[in-house]
């Protein structure tokens, strides 16, 4: 794999595209604790994994236009979220690109006004649910807009899995109708299973976002698919496996 830089990245907060107020994204991951577990018998510490976290801090010119940075980020009622918010940042702009995945509460919103700078803004997410930060790729490069019922490119990891993974999809508009969002699975690339279906989507519900898991098997390739009676549905989806 080559290295990638920091230019053209995006990030995805509950069906909204802050890509354009957004400057930086520090933490973006998950750790995990290391416990003590160090006995009198030994000279050096021994350690067991315990609990894992993710967390996002993302840096913002202050934008107050519909569907942006600051309405994002207090859910247009000047206060901050209580919902779960599922954050996506895709690190490239191709199908098969790594992403960095967050089913978080937002922890704080902070707005600077610097003497003869623009106004910044911070929002800082904490993962939740019993989830920590998550990486896979995505299955739309950064977000693909399905006129109608769509077959995405797949993407080839060489291998199955077996410990199933996790889903996510961001709804950022729809024209008009419904639509369901699913993952399929094929092992030959030719006949595909589904492996994760969302919610179906309807123009009242945009945006949005979802995350969903699944256990077991996940074959080689995995693609993105839509279906229903729609138009226009702008779509960001990424898949991690476990």
């Amino acid at each position: 794999m080559a290295k990638v830089s920091g230019l053209n990245v995006r990030c995805f907060v509950q069906g909204r595209d802050i890509s354009g107020d957004a400057n930086a994204l520090d933490g973006m991951g998950y750790s995990q604790e290391t416990l003590d577990v160090t006995p009198l018998n030994t000279l050096a510490m021994k350690r067991i994994t315990g609990r894992s976290d993710g967390s996002l801090s993302i840096n913002c010119y202050f934008d107050a236009g519909t569907n942006l940075s600051h309405s994002t980020f207090t859910s247009n009622s000047g206060k901050l979220p209580t919902a779960n918010q599922i954050v996506t940042a895709p690190l490239g702009s191709a199908v098969g690109s790594d992403f960095a995945g967050l089913i978080a509460k937002e922890a704080d919103y902070n707005v600077t006004a610097s003497t003869g700078s623009a106004i910044t803004s911070n929002a800082s997410f904490s993962g939740t649910a019993g989830v920590g930060g998550e990486f896979g790729e995505m299955l739309t490069a950064f977000d693909d807009t399905h006129s109608s019922a769509t077959d995405g490119t797949a993407i080839d990891n060489s291998a199955s899995s077996a410990s199933g993974g996790a889903g996510y999809a961001h709804f950022l508009s729809l024209g008009s109708g419904s639509v369901v969002v699913k993952i399929e699975h094929s092992s030959d690339n030719v006949t595909w299973a589904d492996l994760i279906t969302f919610s179906t989507i309807g123009t009242s519900d945009v945006p949005t976002a979802e995350r969903s898991e699944v256990t077991g098997t996940v074959n080689r390739y995995v693609r993105v698919s839509s279906s229903g009676t729609f138009t226009n549905a702008v779509i960001a989806v990424g898949f991690a496996r476990f």
